[in-house]
């Protein structure tokens, strides 16, 4: 089966979440199938696909839209009633592509509900949308948290998305998801019967466990508070702005030893001006994240929005480095609460659970240990690949299975 995958970004390197899963979809197909991926062009900064990956696969790439065809595009999406973040991944070059790609494929996986006006382009040809995390829900979630002056555009969008996500279930022979809270949310604004909740499976991000860290006790002096994430996304800022508000100052008037760092690509000037008034560092774009991870005594995913899967947790397990969570985070992994990582809402649950970790080197090692057994069993490389290999054999059968 000759499977065509149609993504919104180009993936190399893979900083991004979709750009990351636009890579393992790659790993966990290619194998098997033919696949051919259809991308933006390479922009300044990106990268050639490994070598090993681009022999097992056909890249075409499409023009993506300038900023005029953008401008036009939301117009176009604004009077026809879809979302717009359709309209600012209006592409001619990729609705030519595809019309002449359709006839010598036999499936195609659609990346993100942002490419739903192309739907119409693969009339008759079976198709899986991989909508990764439900943009519904997350606008939905940013009109609950942002200013009261920007919350009514955020839900007028948020309904428009939670539209097309619709029309591209009913559409697709299977849609995908990344979370669990994902599909629940997308099932219940559905109305899914039971027997049709197969049609939406969970398809986790693979993330591999690195060198762990070597936690040295009492004597590891100073300890070390890490939040990282791209903190161009708005979900990271709220999260980092909240927590810099309402727990850090707090916590270093009883802990005044205890160092933060903050870092991720694209922090915004008010975000790095807050960071530098607590007293926290701020490392702009790392080379690599994950090192920067490795140096805490204790990660931070304080989020209060967003969607899909947070990275930032998964990340942590990886190298090994025990975490705290918002309620919001910990629904978006399938960790359990004081096993796998502690649960936090309010400035007072914060406190108790850092002055806990920073107190008790044990209770970090129980963490970290169960951390990384977690990310073995759910988000290892095989378990990703067998769910993408079953959903798009199943993608085979009926639209009514």
């Amino acid at each position: 089966m000759h499977i065509l995958l149609v993504v919104p970004r180009y993936p190399w390197p893979p900083r991004r979440g979709d750009q990351l899963r636009t890579v393992q979809t790659l790993e966990s197909l290619a194998d098997v199938h033919p696949v051919t991926l259809l991308a933006p062009a390479p922009g300044a900064g990106d990268e050639r696909p490994p070598r090993d990956l681009a022999e097992r696969f056909e890249l075409v790439t499409y023009r993506p839209p300038g900023a005029a065809r953008q401008a036009r595009g939301v117009l176009r999406a604004l009077a026809t009633g879809r979302p717009l973040q359709c309209g600012l991944y209006d592409s001619p070059d990729l609705r030519r592509r595809l019309r002449d790609r359709a006839a010598h494929v036999d499936l195609v996986v659609l990346q993100l509900v942002r490419l739903a006006g192309y739907s119409d382009a693969l009339e008759g040809l079976p198709m899986v949308v991989d909508f990764i995390d439900s943009l519904s829900l997350n606008f939905t979630r940013r009109a609950d948290l942002d200013p009261p002056w920007r919350r009514p555009l955020w839900r007028f969008e948020a309904r428009r998305l939670q539209e097309a996500e619709r029309r591209l279930f009913e559409r697709a022979r299977r849609t995908v998801v990344v979370s669990p809270r994902d599909r629940q949310w997308l099932a219940d604004g559905w109305s899914l019967r039971e027997s049709q909740r197969g049609r939406l499976p969970v398809v986790p991000l693979a993330v591999t466990g690195g060198e762990p860290k070597v936690d040295r006790g009492p004597e590891e002096d100073p300890p070390v508070l890490a939040l990282t994430g791209n903190l161009g996304y708005w979900a990271n800022v709220d999260a980092a702005r909240w927590w810099l508000a309402e727990v850090w100052p707090e916590l270093t008037r009883r802990r005044p030893e205890v160092c933060l760092v903050v870092a991720g690509a694209r922090p915004p000037k008010r975000l790095a001006r807050a960071v530098t008034a607590a007293g926290g560092e701020l490392i702009a774009s790392p080379p690599d994240l994950r090192a920067v991870l490795a140096r805490a005594t204790i990660a931070l995913a304080p989020l209060r929005g967003g969607s899909g899967v947070p990275v930032k947790v998964l990340e942590a397990w990886a190298v090994g480095v025990p975490v705290v969570v918002s309620p919001w985070a910990a629904a978006g992994t399938t960790g359990k609460n004081g096993e796998d990582f502690l649960v936090a809402e309010t400035r007072e649950q914060w406190l108790a659970a850092l002055l806990e970790l920073l107190d008790d080197p044990h209770r970090r090692r129980q963490l970290r240990a169960a951390g990384r057994r977690r990310l073995a069993t759910d988000h290892s490389f095989e378990h990703v690949r067998v769910r993408w290999r079953s959903a798009i054999a199943l993608a085979d059968l009926s639209p009514g299975d």
